[in-house]
């Protein structure tokens, strides 16, 4: 993101920040009023020449003078309040209120404007005049096009930067603009939209300024997922407690045997307390104790090194990482523009949300016609913001923005049935063993159960694919025919190119998961076919009457 801050502007009892940070902003000196009016000694500062190119970068939006910005800001509050009959005293005599001074209106620490910095990198070789212009984009977004603002930018400094003051009285309907915790956020993400667009450079703020990604909880959760993954892993690949410890530190994991319950804590995570290992699975809390370990690393027959355990993690971890749930593709068209990081895709929400989300580089694979494969997964989490009102920008799923792309775009998403993961990461395992010369044992047995049950789930999600697929053409055909439905249990909504939409992904997702199955099917008949001939006995140790002879 392009560095930005944000001060609220109240009465200047409580702006000491803020009025600090701008008297030391430069060295050009602003001299306080007598009034002590905040908003009267901040606008000098903005459009100060020696800062702004003699004024040349200095644009107002709804302001008719930029001399005078703090006098209209006071006069549209003034109004606004009048409108609303509160706040304002009226001269009997006359019947016009007794001042247009901004003290009136500042009682119960209320916000008076909003004053925003957006900082470029002296790297981006962007001109002034174009740094004035991502300002204007940026704000215009955010308030929706309905606060006066005063942008200028300032050019005194290496890092050319915009100073940003819009009123927070609503021009439209007198309301006040509403900064909530989130707003930083999505004024960040609108400035980096736009900045990204013209090719500047991500300004990172220094991690003092971070918050945490997460709560405890979800923090906790997430590190009791990892460790329970890799001490899944360390059960499948190790061959005695000794190994299984020299393996778990090479996986940065630290295990601790010396009391009643293992503990366990990640080592390359900021993970401060140890995680017990009764609360990795409520259903068998015992699961990762020394005993219980013991015992399964002796159904294990196959030894593997140190190396080999953590490259075969590290790849399992990739595929986890790369796999999908949707993948879709996105023509050129559909994209606003591309980044160094990614793409930001036009997305329609209905008919009057229209708007932009980022898209990171590792969902995408461009093809050689200027168009994109998009992978996503049903959780994933992206931010569509709203061209024309800030207010309405949202987060949405993965699978949220596939419907969307659907529904409006006129995309066809292929939806990847979740056992198909479920079986290539099965049959990578087995491939590992088999590398390993790894043909029979405890370990090889309880993948190909696991096969078959994946094979078997697979098998009556083809069944349930038919199904559908026979519903929603009779759907379409019903359509087409003007009759309604014959079966309460097929489900129509949306018009005929939507069924048809459906139809298509149902269709390609069937055709992709059968192509699947029948590969492994085959590779499977193949494999037992090859162990069962070298584990039959040889000809001549058999009884002459035993051989059928023709």
């Amino acid at each position: 993101m392009v560095y930005t801050k944000h001060f609220f502007i109240r009465s200047f009892d409580h702006l000491k920040q803020a009025e600090d940070y701008i008297k030391n902003a430069g060295k050009t000196t602003i001299q306080k009023s007598e009034d002590n009016d905040h908003l009267g000694n901040l606008f000098p500062y903005l459009i100060n020449e020696d800062k702004t190119m003699s004024k040349k970068l200095v644009s107002t939006f709804g302001i008719a003078s930029v001399e005078n910005a703090a006098d209209e800001f006071s006069a549209t509050k003034l109004n606004a309040a009048i409108e609303r009959g509160t706040d304002v005293e009226i001269d009997l005599k006359t019947g016009k209120p007794k001042s247009l001074e901004l003290k009136q209106l500042e009682s119960g620490n209320r916000i008076l404007a909003h004053h925003v910095i957006q900082s470029f990198s002296p790297e981006d070789n962007l001109s002034p005049e174009e740094i004035h212009e991502l300002g204007r984009r940026t704000i215009l977004e955010l308030t929706g096009n309905e606060h006066e603002f005063v942008i200028s930018t300032h050019v005194d400094r290496e890092h050319i930067h915009n100073h940003i003051l819009f009123n927070s009285t609503n021009m439209m309907d007198g309301n006040s603009y509403r900064w909530l915790k989130s707003t930083k956020r999505t004024l960040e993400k609108i400035s980096d939209k736009h900045a990204a667009k013209a090719g500047a450079k991500i300004i990172e703020k220094s991690p003092k300024n971070s918050h945490k990604k997460y709560t405890m909880w979800q923090t906790e959760s997430i590190y009791k997922s990892k460790i329970k993954s890799r001490l899944d892993f360390l059960l499948d690949h190790s061959s005695s407690i000794e190994d299984f410890k020299e393996k778990a530190d090479a996986l940065y994991l630290h295990v601790d045997f010396s009391k009643k319950w293992a503990t366990y804590r990640l080592l390359d995570h900021p993970q401060i307390k140890n995680t017990r290992g009764r609360s990795l699975t409520k259903r068998d809390p015992e699961k990762y104790n020394l005993d219980r370990i013991e015992t399964r690393l002796k159904e294990n027959t196959a030894t593997f090194t140190v190396e080999e355990v953590v490259d075969r993690y590290e790849e399992k971890e990739n595929e986890i990482k790369n796999d999908f749930d949707y993948q879709v593709k996105i023509e050129s068209w559909q994209v606003d523009h591309v980044t160094t990081k990614g793409i930001y895709l036009n997305v329609d929400f209905g008919v009057a949300d229209h708007g932009q989300l980022f898209i990171g580089g590792f969902k995408i694979d461009q093809l050689e016609n200027g168009d994109f494969n998009l992978y996503v997964k049903k959780e994933d989490i992206f931010y569509f913001m709203n061209e024309k009102n800030a207010n309405r920008n949202k987060y949405m799923t993965g699978e949220t923005l596939v419907k969307q792309l659907s529904l409006y775009n006129g995309t066809v998403p292929l939806k990847k049935e979740p056992v198909m993961s479920e079986l290539n990461e099965i049959i990578s395992a087995i491939n590992f063993l088999a590398d390993h010369d790894v043909s029979n044992g405890k370990q090889l047995q309880q993948l190909e159960v696991k096969l078959d049950r994946a094979l078997h789930e697979a098998k009556n999600k083809l069944i349930e694919l038919d199904g559908k697929i026979i519903e929603l053409n009779q759907a379409a055909k019903d359509q087409l025919l003007g009759k309604d439905p014959d079966s309460e249990e097929i489900e129509t909504s949306g018009d005929y190119q939507t069924i048809q939409k459906e139809l298509a992904s149902v269709k390609l997702s069937r055709s992709i998961l059968n192509d699947r199955f029948e590969e492994i099917v085959g590779e499977i008949e193949a494999y037992r076919e090859i162990r069962y001939v070298a584990e039959k006995p040889e000809e001549k140790n058999r009884p002459e009457h035993g051989v059928n002879k023709k």
